[in-house]
């Protein structure tokens, strides 16, 4: 009796979803599946190249982030020097002050500077504007894209 309920249940299974399948090759792939998968590879990419270039504090006019590959650079008035770190974008935080903290996981949405034990979540990213949260104290930064 299992049996045929199962065998039942596959049919009906296979034949109401002919068509959200892509077949190839005598195999049969939900298209949904492959639609997530690249809506995650999009996300990855592009959030990492949404972040590149040079972006401005629209709080603080002489406040400057700089993301170039996988570096995060910041220079505001008053300092010497360029900051100049390695950076992670992860589905957490990576950095040790915030990596056990139970924070949902999001794909490609958090930058990690581990060296500095800082962290930021991406609330947006487009072509002119950034807003990231500070997860030590989830204050938002808003920035504009410097061209």
């Amino acid at each position: 009796m299992k049996r045929t309920i199962t065998t039942l249940l596959i049919l009906t299974y296979t034949l109401s979803g002919c068509g959200n399948k892509l077949t190839t090759n005598n195999l049969s792939i939900p298209k949904s599946s492959l639609d997530t998968k690249t809506q995650d590879t999009q996300t990855a990419q592009s959030n990492f190249e949404k972040i590149q270039g040079k972006w401005q504090s629209t709080d603080d006019k002489t406040n400057f982030l700089v993301f170039e590959k996988d570096h995060r650079k910041e220079f505001a008035d008053g300092m010497e020097k360029w900051d100049d770190e390695i950076f992670v974008l992860g589905d957490k935080c990576l950095n040790d002050l915030d990596k056990d903290k139970e924070i949902e996981a999001e794909k490609n949405k958090y930058i990690s500077c581990i060296k500095s034990d800082l962290c930021w979540y991406i609330t947006e990213v487009n072509s002119t504007d950034l807003s990231l949260s500070y997860m030590g104290r989830g204050n938002t930064l808003m920035y504009k894209k410097v061209k």
